[in-house]
């Protein structure tokens, strides 16, 4: 059936682990459980407005450019160490389970990120968590779940937290 799992969770935004994050897990799990499959888990990221300017317009001028150069790498080393914290929190309530689990932390563009990404682990399934929080333009131009399950080749599971009795 499934020999690899790709599980991507988007856990940069959230103080704490979201709901639907949590039931993309315990889907993801259950079916590499169940096939016998590796899984690999995939939170990108960015490096929110390095990302939008990608320079020092947002530092005072005059400032040694050298100042600016060790201020953004400090700024990127310190989003990358919270991404690594917040990938272990996310693992952490799976760990013991008898599964090999690859963490997998990118910095890009969610949505090209993800279909490059189960390409090029040559996942035979793509699960992501899912949500309705539409507006106009998500409605326009879809979600990161709708985008990649269009645009990726492999099968692509969708999953939301339902209603508990």
């Amino acid at each position: 059936m499934y020999q690899h799992i790709l599980l991507a969770v988007a856990l940069q935004r959230w103080d704490t682990v979201s709901p639907y994050a949590l039931v993309a897990r315990e889907v993801a799990v259950a079916l590499a459980q169940g096939a016998g499959a590796k899984l690999s888990v995939l939170s990108v990221y960015d490096y929110d407005l390095w990302s939008v300017y990608g320079d020092d317009r947002l530092m005072p001028p005059g400032l040694p450019p050298d100042l600016v150069t060790g201020y953004w790498e400090d700024y990127r080393h310190a989003i990358d160490a919270m991404m690594a914290a917040k990938m272990e929190v996310f693992l952490a309530g799976i760990r013991g389970v008898d599964l090999p689990i690859t963490p997998i932390l990118a910095v890009g563009e969610p949505r090209a990120t993800i279909v490059a990404m189960a390409e090029t682990l040559r996942a035979d399934l793509l699960i992501i968590g899912t949500h309705s929080k539409r507006n106009v333009f998500k409605v326009v131009l879809g979600g990161t779940a709708a985008h990649v399950s269009r645009h990726t080749a492999c099968p692509v599971l969708m999953v939301k937290p339902g209603e508990r009795p």
